[in-house]
C-alpha cells in the first residue's frame, strides 16, 4: 500500500507541474503600453520574440525572465495592425507561440502566433 501512495503522489505532483506551467502560459495581451508577450520555458538561457514587426529578429526583442521556473515576458510597443510572431529560444529555436489569437503557416512547416492590436 505504501508504494501505491508513493506512486499516486508522484503523479498528482508530475499532473500539478504540468497545470501550473500550463496556467502560466499566456496568449499575447495588448495593454497601454504595449503587447505583453510571456513564454514558459525552464530551461531556457535566452528567449526573444521575433515577427513581422521588428523583420524577423532573432535578438532584438529579448524577454527577461520574470520569475524563476522559466516564465519570460515583455512589452513591446506595436501599432495598431496584425502582428505574425514567433519565439527563438536559446538564440536559434524557433518556437511557434503555444497560445495566440489565431495563427498562420510560416512557410517552413511551422505556424506563426497572430495579435491584432486594435486603437
Amino acid at each position: 500500500m505504501h508504494v501505491r501512495s508513493i506512486a499516486f503522489v508522484a503523479a498528482v505532483t508530475a499532473l500539478s507541474a504540468s497545470c501550473a506551467e500550463a496556467t502560466a502560459q499566456a496568449p499575447p495581451v495588448v495593454t497601454q503600453r504595449g503587447v505583453r508577450f510571456v513564454l514558459m520555458r525552464a530551461e531556457a538561457t535566452s528567449v526573444a520574440v521575433a515577427g513581422s514587426f521588428n523583420q524577423w529578429s532573432a535578438s532584438s526583442h529579448p524577454l527577461v525572465q520574470a520569475k524563476p521556473g522559466g516564465m519570460w515576458t515583455i512589452v513591446v510597443p506595436l501599432p495598431p495592425g496584425e502582428h505574425a510572431f514567433m519565439y527563438v529560444v536559446n538564440g536559434s529555436e524557433w518556437v511557434s507561440p503555444p497560445l495566440a489569437e489565431d495563427y498562420a503557416d510560416d512557410g517552413f512547416g511551422a505556424k506563426n502566433g497572430i495579435v491584432v492590436v486594435r486603437r
